[in-house]
């Protein structure tokens, strides 16, 4: 996997200050990725500044990695949230969030006062990736909620998740009472304030399924669309710093 640099790494790195590396964001001399507040950034990418010969990569894969333009993601994410009225997530392809969740649920709000709670949907997420194919699917999170994955894709390579829900998508065997009781059990919250909650997940009928299903597909889409023209905006910037550079 490509390491990942803090400011502070390549500000020693490079031997510059704070300010000079978001000039160097700014006018394309130097690559990153925004995730949550922090800025990350490819050792390879330092090195070749440095002037350090490095292998070139096999896929384009890192490189669409390392220009998620998380910010025209949360955007469209949100739009998404709001119309569907489904919470949803951007998430890179081992499970790990690249955006803040959009229109968190009421339950999901409850659970994640409890910090297993957090950590658990955290690690559900991971493993919700890794269970649907490549072409994405539903899965179940580890409370016994269903959600919608959707791959974002560059030349047939996941290189994110558009993750919608939670709802109560397929027909259960056990009463959904009884899902609510155990997880009020398992966490240890008060049952009435589970079953308020619970309210607001959405049942997804029979009707509702090929149309809700659809939406998340048109989301990645455009999110993979905005992904491809920023990387084309930068290879073009990179190729005008060629040209003007003085040698």
């Amino acid at each position: 996997m490509e390491e990942l640099l803090t400011t502070r790494q390549v500000q020693d790195l490079l031997k510059v200050d704070r300010i000079t590396i978001y000039r160097m964001l700014q006018d394309g001399r130097l690559r990153g990725v925004k995730i949550g507040q922090q800025w990350r950034f490819s050792r390879r990418e330092v090195e070749r500044l440095l002037g350090h010969p490095t292998p070139e990569p096999s896929s384009q894969v890192i490189d669409l990695a390392a220009g998620f333009p998380t910010h025209c993601a949360q955007t469209i994410q949100d739009l998404y949230a709001e119309i569907s009225g489904l919470s949803a997530v951007i998430l890179d392809p081992e499970g790990h969030p690249l955006t803040e969740v959009s229109h968190p649920c009421a339950l999901c709000h409850l659970l994640w006062q409890n910090k297993q709670a957090r950590a658990d949907c955290e690690a559900s997420w991971q493993r919700m990736v890794r269970e649907v194919t490549p072409q994405g699917g539903i899965a179940t999170c580890h409370v016994g909620l269903d959600y919608l994955l959707t791959p974002i894709q560059d030349e047939g390579r996941v290189v994110a998740w558009f993750i919608c829900g939670p709802c109560l998508w397929q027909t259960r065997s056990t009463d959904v009472n009884t899902l609510w009781e155990r997880l009020a059990q398992h966490y240890d919250l008060p049952i009435e304030q589970v079953y308020a909650a619970a309210r607001e997940i959405r049942t997804i009928d029979s009707v509702q399924r090929q149309r809700i299903a659809a939406w998340p597909s048109a989301a990645a889409r455009a999110v993979q669309s905005i992904l491809h023209e920023r990387l084309s905006f930068v290879e073009r910037l990179q190729q005008i710093a060629s040209l003007t550079q003085i040698s």
